[in-house]
C-alpha cells in the first residue's frame, strides 16, 4: 500500500477474485468479520489492475472451452416475463382495495417478489439473452415494465451495458456511488436510508451523473409504461396504480431479495470485488446471486449460470459468497468498517478534494 498525490491509499497487489477459488481459505460465517483492514474511508479501494472477469473469462475459455455450449438464448424468460406481468395484474384487482394494513403487507410480500423478479428478467433482456434479435429482446423488457409501472428498462439497459464494459472504473461505471454519497453516507442511520431510498439512487445517479440523450426505444418504453399505468386507473382506480408503484418501490429497497445490489460489489473481503450470493432466495431472484459467474460470462442466460459453476467448480465452488441476504444487510447497515467507499476501483481519481 502506498498513498497517491491525494494522500489516498492505493494498493498494488491483484485482486483476489482472479485467483482460482482453491487458492482461496475461508468459511461462511467469516465472511462479515474480515472487513476491518487498511482502507481510504473517504475514497474507494484503489487497485491498478486489468479487469478481473476478463482475466478468469480468458482463462477459462482456454481451460474448458466446453463451456460455451451454454451460450445463447433461452426464450423461457419470455414465457416467465409474460407469466409475472399477467399474475402481477391480477394482483392487483386482489389486492389494491384491502384496508391500509394488508395493502401494504401484500405490496410488500407479493407485489416485491414478482417486481423484483421482473427487475431481473429485464436485466437479462437487456443482455439479449432471451431472443437472437435484439429488437424482440428489447420489446420484451418492455413488456416487463408492465408488471412495474415505471419505464426504466431500455434506459436501464444502456447504463447496465457501461457496468460491464467500464466496471469500477469512476464515472463510467453507473454502479459506483457518487462522490456525494462518498461524503454524507456515513453510519448506520444514513446508511439505512441510503437503502430505504436506493431506487431513487440507483435510478438517478447515472442519468446525473452522466445523463445520455433519450433514443427512440427510451419513447416507446414510457409511452407504452405510462398508457398502461392510464388503463390500470381507469379500470381499477388509482390505488391499483399506488399499489403497483409500492410494490417496484419495496422491491428495490428494504427487502431482502433487493440486498444482491449490495451483496454484488461492495468489498466485505480485501481485495474481493464481485461475491456470489448461493442459497435458496436464488429460486426468487432468478439467479442474480450467481454474480461471479454471470460477470465472467454475461452472455449466458441466467437459467444456465448455475451449470457454468458446475462446469469449472475449481474457479467458484470455494471462493467467499453470501448465504444469507438479511445478514449482508445488517453487516453493510452496522458495521463501521463498511460504506460506500468499500468498493474497488482500478485507476485513482482525475482530481480529489479530502
Amino acid at each position: 500500500m502506498k498513498k497517491n498525490k491525494f494522500g489516498l491509499l492505493e494498493d498494488m497487489t491483484e485482486p483476489g477474485l482472479i485467483k482460482k477459488s482453491n487458492d482461496v481459505s475461508w468459511k461462511n460465517d467469516e465472511i462479515y468479520k474480515q472487513t476491518n483492514f487498511d482502507k481510504n474511508t473517504t475514497y474507494f479501494h484503489i487497485m491498478g489492475h486489468e479487469e478481473s472477469h476478463a482475466v478468469r473469462r480468458r482463462e477459462i475459455l482456454k481451460n474448458h472451452p466446453e463451456i460455451q455450449v451454454l451460450f445463447g438464448n433461452d426464450i423461457n424468460s419470455a414465457w416467465l416475463g409474460i407469466t409475472f406481468v399477467l399474475l402481477q395484474f391480477s394482483f392487483i384487482t386482489l389486492f389494491s382495495q384491502l384496508n391500509f394494513f394488508w395493502f401494504l403487507i401484500t405490496a410488500y410480500v407479493f407485489g416485491a417478489t414478482l417486481s423484483h423478479a421482473l427487475h431481473v428478467l429485464v436485466h437479462d433482456f437487456t443482455h439479449f439473452t432471451c431472443f437472437e434479435s435484439i429488437v424482440l429482446n428489447k420489446l420484451m423488457a418492455i413488456w416487463a415494465n408492465f408488471g412495474q409501472g415505471v419505464p426504466s428498462a431500455i434506459t436501464f439497459g444502456r447504463y447496465h451495458a457501461d457496468h460491464h464494459t467500464f466496471l469500477n472504473l469512476e464515472t463510467l461505471d453507473p454502479d459506483l456511488p457518487s462522490r456525494f454519497e462518498l461524503k454524507y453516507i456515513k453510519g448506520p442511520l444514513m446508511k439505512f436510508l441510503f437503502v430505504a431510498f436506493l431506487p431513487l439512487f440507483y435510478a438517478l445517479r447515472p442519468v446525473i451523473l452522466r445523463p445520455l440523450k433519450p433514443n427512440t426505444y427510451e419513447v416507446i418504453n414510457a409511452v407504452s409504461v405510462f398508457f398502461v399505468d392510464y388503463l390500470i386507473v381507469h379500470y381499477i382506480g388509482m390505488q391499483g396504480l399506488l399499489w403497483l408503484l409500492l410494490s417496484t418501490y419495496f422491491g428495490l429497497s428494504v427487502h431482502p431479495f433487493a440486498v444482491h445490489l449490495i451483496a454484488e460489489h461492495y468489498e466485505f473481503i480485501n481485495r474481493m470485488e464481485t461475491y456470489d450470493y448461493i442459497g435458496w432466495a436464488n429460486f426468487f431472484v432468478l439467479n442474480i446471486g450467481y454474480h461471479t459467474e454471470h460477470h465472467d460470462f454475461p452472455m449466458i442466460p441466467w437459467t444456465r449460470l448455475p451449470l457454468l459453476r458446475k462446469m469449472v467448480p475449481e474457479y467458484y465452488e470455494n471462493l467467499p459468497c453470501h448465504t444469507n441476504y438479511v445478514h449482508t444487510l445488517l453487516a453493510y447497515i452496522f458495521d463501521g468498517y463498511m460504506g460506500p467507499f468499500s468498493r474497488i476501483v482500478r485507476s485513482s481519481p482525475i482530481n480529489f478534494k479530502q
